[in-house]
């Protein structure tokens, strides 16, 4: 008797340590000036910096839910939230959506030196928001998980 109630009270233990702590699904909304944010990354970055990334793309209705390595959740914290966009060029593309020669080449090109050491690395594309939204230094967004509400809403300024 006192082996069936032991081996059940560990199965209940690791149920609730499976179950209670796991991944938290966790979906928003993004909007620039009121209007939803097509385009966008949304990274929820942990607020202690230790812990995994979670992140998500939002659609033309500004909406996202998040992932963590591939995988729908996110775990229970708190969270730096940054938002960024970059524009798409399709001016040159080829038909079919796919860059043509010339914009391979343009493309490879530094545009634009980010100093490492004595080294100079080309530097990515600019995000079309405000700069405090893409640095978990600077960004004014935070929320806690699991959130009191979902969609969690995500609004931003371009001032």
């Amino acid at each position: 008797m006192i082996r069936k109630v032991s081996g059940l009270l560990v199965l209940l233990a690791l149920a609730c340590i499976v179950g209670c702590g796991g991944m938290k699904s966790v979906n928003g909304i993004v909007t620039l000036d009121g209007k939803p944010l097509e385009g966008a990354t949304v990274s929820f970055n942990p607020e202690d910096g230790k812990g995994e990334v979670a992140s998500g793309m939002s659609n033309a209705s500004g909406e996202f839910t998040l992932n963590t390595r591939g995988k729908p959740g996110i775990n229970p914290g708190n969270y730096k939230v940054t938002v960024t966009k970059t524009k798409a060029s399709t001016a040159d593309l080829a038909p079919g959506g796919k860059p043509n020669k010339e914009e391979m080449i343009k493309m490879m090109k530094p545009k634009g030196p980010t100093a490492v050491g004595p080294m100079a690395m080309p530097s990515g594309p600019k995000s079309e928001l405000p700069s405090k939204y893409a640095s978990t230094k600077d960004t004014p967004l935070t929320v806690k998980v699991p959130p009191d509400s979902l969609p969690i809403k995500i609004d931003l300024s371009s001032k």
